[in-house]
């Protein structure tokens, strides 16, 4: 049976040769160890670690997937002002959903990244930490990913990482089973459901150029 993904345009996206994707991403070295810093981010927040002490390890691990901002964003970031809208943005994201953010959520959200994130990649490199903090909620955002999903003629602002994040939950939503089936036979390191959907969003987006085709 095809496992297939809805997407926002109205097209499907069909999940193929998944095992054999997810393995290949594994082997990549900073992949591997942003995915043992997520699951090492969980077990923290788990046993308490707040989400400010947990900002500040997920800004320099952000680097293993190539963020496009420097230390002196990270800077900014972990400190006051910018520190309390970020952790405003953790809590807004947090919460479980299967369905697109209610308004209030969605002009917190779009407020909070205009004032950390104006630079171009802006976009790009908050969706790199917070996909440490919040794997559930939030996917990896590079270019190739958002115009993947959203189009190459979609938004590219505030209002592509609100379109991606809704998107994620009713995709996730989905095909929760099947997700949750794969991630428990992924040896390597621990993903949950919502995460494999973003290591194959990477794959299909991008990272397929970096191995030889996948066949089913």
């Amino acid at each position: 049976m095809k496992t297939i993904v809805p997407m926002p345009r109205g097209d499907r996206w069909e999940l193929v040769g998944v095992r054999t994707k997810l393995s290949h991403r594994s082997k990549l070295p900073g992949a591997r160890v942003f995915d043992l810093v997520a699951d090492s981010l969980r077990k923290a927040s788990a046993l308490g670690l707040d989400a400010a002490d947990r900002l500040a390890l997920a800004l320099p691990a952000s680097w293993c997937v190539n963020s496009p901002v420097d230390s002196r964003v990270f800077r900014r970031w972990a400190l006051p002002p910018q520190r309390e809208v970020w952790l405003a943005l953790i809590d807004l994201l947090e919460q479980p959903r299967t369905g697109p953010l209610d308004t209030e959520s969605t002009e917190a959200i779009l407020a909070g990244l205009h004032a950390v994130a104006p630079e171009p990649t802006g976009i790009e490199a908050v969706s790199k930490v917070l996909a440490l903090l919040l794997p559930d909620a939030v996917p990896l955002m590079p270019p190739p990913a958002r115009s993947f999903v959203l189009g190459a003629d979609g938004p590219t602002d505030g209002a592509a990482f609100v379109a991606m994040v809704d998107w994620f939950a009713s995709a996730t939503a989905s095909c929760r089973d099947e997700l949750g089936t794969w991630a428990a036979a992924h040896a390597e390191v621990a993903l949950s459901g919502a995460q494999v959907l973003d290591r194959l969003l990477w794959f299909d987006s991008e990272g397929h150029r970096h191995f030889p085709p996948v066949v089913e």
